[in-house]
């Protein structure tokens, strides 16, 4: 969800509550019809907006302002409305509904009674409209009642706001039941069509209404085909325009007859008695009115756009929910007129509407207090983390007092900000300050950070060049780069790399873990050495030539105290003691220099040129070498545990050979004769493990710190001399961590001594 709080069960259950509060809202104003007047409304807007067909064999003759001016003031005499219905007989016309209500006989013309009863029975399909009042011997339809093919009612229905909408069909008098007249009109056209409207619920107790129908109003007033009442009484109306049709007669003139507002004419342009009943009868021809949807479909159709604008609402951003708030409410309004105009069904969009225009500040509300709350406890943690940073960012200024608490925050926010800009650019000014190059590789592979040492060291000045400046080394094959980088190790790693300019690094790799990338990135750090190993390289070129210098003479001085030694006669008067005491300090020396020559070599071992080797063989060779030293003190050389088959190191062999050569010889040395040196090689979690054991006096916690330093020896404190000057496991040791493994000594006097070398794995 697209909350701006962590609290994701807490915004669900908040925008379940605002859903179902709004649903309800739009489902109570459907059941109930609380805004029945905004329905309304809309449903006139939707009529107005709506044209449907009508009867085209519908024919209306209007009573009008030009008949009256021509055959005198309303009423007119009986015979004149005769005279018509007889002109329609002679025309050929189809059935009649005279919309005009003869309250009571004319006691001043009775023959103009008898004419209109004589057209009526002559015509024989003319329907007369039912008085208010029924019972009266002296009411008109008593009267014409038996003339007349069929009565029928002309009562409409008047909504709260004044505008009719819908009639009833059928209404009861006792016995008696009468339909409208358009009804009783279309009886007498179609009887087949008719039966559609015939009574299902009759009222209850025999009296009242039933059959309510909604009117579809065809269009304003004037809409059906209209000529006058004088035009047609005087034969100024062809007959071929009156045979055949069904005719309406009634007052369209003003100020005379029922005028009602109407959806399609409101108050501005009420529609006469004659033109309703015209539409209620091309409605009834042509289908029937407009049905409403039953309660539980128009509340369902009401909650769902509710529904559905919650479900938007809550991925969006409050500009796209705005919109979304907007285009639903007019989809709510469109859709009632699609229904109304495609199916002829009615869909109150008020409830709806109201449901999806409190959705917005609702939902918008609930946003903003979460917005608040987080926004607090987030600022809260900010001050805390920025005063932690106070010396260096500074202290904020006087706060302005603000209002508004949005102002207030927004205050603090940017108060804290400025802090956070202030911060980063003394972390970036520390950065760029060190004689360190940094450089920081984020997980897909891109320089997210560098400092301007690396810049130079690596020579780019953007984060693309430094980039192809990194692909561009040739990395160990033990990091395993991919695409020209190195792989994120589990441990920081340092390696000696060649940048451009043949310029030596000493590159430091560490992988940095963060959540908020899916892998791991690297920190990389960049020392130049380049003075260090041409220093070092000067050393040992040194001690190379020193090494050779003094071994060509001290070799040829223990050559000759040898042959001395065994050419008695050319010894014969030599100084025998000083003879041997030479030979002694002579190989002393050449030791010394064979030592330091190894020294030399251990300390610039190169790890390019390793080779993959298997180490029980170099522990094989070492006891071979040791073997002649053993024997003579009468020593066995010991290797225990089973075969635990190949155990390939990545290694210079010669020096690693070398290394377990000096352990085995020290523990021969140190250990009294007769005794036993144990040698066992196993497994360790980081790779294989050698152990030494030996039977000599042993090491104490003190003299221990003077283990693996240069003339480092014990002799003054085991009391046993031994030969040697104590480079011997300060070789082991620079060996062993140049092959990225470690030593260690485990010793108590008068028990002995295990020394244990661990090695890494050799890469697959």
């Amino acid at each position: 969800m697209n909350i701006l709080y962590p609290g994701t069960s807490r915004a669900i259950v908040e925008w379940i509550g605002v859903t179902v509060g709004c649903a309800l809202i739009a489902a109570a104003v459907v059941h109930h019809g609380w805004l029945w007047r905004i329905d309304q409304v809309f449903y006139d807007v939707a009529m107005a907006t709506v044209y449907r067909p009508i009867d085209d064999r519908l024919l209306i003759i209007a009573i009008d302002e030009r008949s009256l001016a021509k055959l005198g003031r309303w009423p007119w005499p009986r015979a004149v409305h005769g005279r018509l219905i007889e002109r329609l007989r002679q025309a050929g016309s189809g059935p009649v509904a005279l919309d005009v209500l003869f309250a009571e006989p004319d006691h001043q013309d009775p023959r103009s009674d008898q004419a209109l009863a004589d057209a009526l029975r002559a015509h024989g399909r003319v329907v007369l409209p039912m008085p208010p009042a029924v019972g009266s011997g002296l009411d008109g339809a008593s009267l014409f009642s038996g003339d007349a093919a069929a009565l029928g009612h002309v009562h409409v229905e008047f909504d709260p706001d004044g505008i009719v909408r819908s009639v009833h069909l059928w209404e009861h008098d006792g016995e008696h039941k009468t339909p409208q007249l358009a009804l009783a009109l279309l009886q007498l056209t179609d009887p087949a069509a008719a039966m559609r409207y015939a009574e299902m619920q009759p009222a209850v107790g025999g009296t009242g209404r039933s059959e309510w129908l909604r009117i579809p109003f065809a269009g304003p007033p004037g809409i059906f085909d209209q000529v006058s009442f004088v035009d047609v009484l005087e034969g100024r109306v062809d007959a071929s325009r009156i045979a055949g049709r069904t005719i309406v007669i009634g007052a369209v003139a003003k100020g005379m007859g029922d005028v009602v507002p109407t959806p399609t004419s409101a108050f501005t342009r009420p529609m006469a008695g004659v033109e309703v009943n015209a539409n209620i009868y091309s409605a009834l021809r042509s289908g029937g009115g407009i049905g409403s949807l039953p309660p539980p479909t128009a509340i369902l159709l009401s909650v769902l756009p509710v529904s559905l604008l919650m479900l938007a609402m809550v991925r969006l951003n409050p500009r796209e929910a705005l919109f979304a708030a907007f285009g639903a409410s007019a989809v709510v309004l469109f859709v009632p007129w699609l229904v109304l105009h495609q199916l002829q069904l009615w869909l109150p969009p008020a409830g709806a509407l109201l449901g999806c225009m409190l959705a917005y500040p609702l939902w918008s509300w609930r946003r903003l207090e979460a917005t608040h709350r987080y926004l607090d406890e987030e600022l809260d943690a900010l001050q805390r983390e920025a005063d932690r940073w106070r010396p260096i960012a500074g202290r904020s200024g006087a706060t302005p007092l603000a209002a508004d608490p949005i102002d207030r925050r927004l205050t603090a926010l940017r108060e804290i900000a400025n802090r956070q800009r202030k911060l980063r650019d003394f972390m970036m000014d520390t950065l760029d300050g060190l004689p360190t190059g940094v450089v920081v590789v984020a997980p897909e592979g891109t320089v997210a950070l560098y400092n301007r040492r690396a810049c130079t060291l690596l020579g780019g000045g953007s984060a693309d060049e430094l980039l192809a400046a990194l692909q561009a080394i040739d990395w160990p094959a033990e990091l395993k780069p991919q695409c020209g980088l190195p792989a994120s190790p589990d441990a920081p790693a340092s390696v000696e790399v060649e940048a451009a300019d043949e310029c030596k690094l000493l590159v430091t790799i560490a992988a940095l873990h963060d959540r908020r990338w899916p892998s791991d990135a690297l920190v990389m750090t960049f020392d130049d050495i380049t003075q260090v190993k041409q220093a070092q390289e000067r050393r040992e070129s040194a001690m190379q030539y020193l090494s050779h210098d003094l071994r060509s003479p001290l070799s040829s001085i223990v050559t000759m105290v040898d042959s001395f030694d065994d050419d008695e006669e050319h010894a014969e008067g030599m100084p025998r003691e000083e003879l041997r005491r030479v030979g002694m300090f002579a190989r002393s020396a050449l030791e010394l220099t064979e030592n330091l020559f190894r020294l030399v070599r251990a300390e610039g071992v190169d790890v390019r040129r390793f080779m993959i080797y298997d180490l029980n063989q170099l522990i094989d060779d070492a006891v071979e070498d040791a073997w002649a030293l053993a024997r003579a003190k009468d020593i066995q050389v010991v290797r225990d545990g089973d075969d635990i088959g190949d155990c390939p190191v990545s290694c210079e062999p010669g020096m690693l050979k070398r290394a377990l050569l000096n352990l085995l010889t020290n523990a021969i040395k140190y250990s009294p004769a007769g005794s036993e040196v144990r040698i066992a090689l196993g497994r360790d979690p980081r790779g294989w493990q050698l152990d030494v054991r030996d039977q000599g006096d042993g090491i104490s916690d003190e003299d221990q710190r003077l283990l693996f330093k240069r003339f480092g020896r014990l002799e003054k404190r085991t009391g046993r001399r031994v030969a040697g000057l104590g480079l011997g496991l300060m070789i082991v040791k620079t060996v062993v961590e140049r092959h990225g493994g470690s030593v260690e000594v485990s010793s108590r006097p008068g028990i002995g001594s295990t020394f244990t070398i661990r090695l890494p794995p050799a890469p697959a």
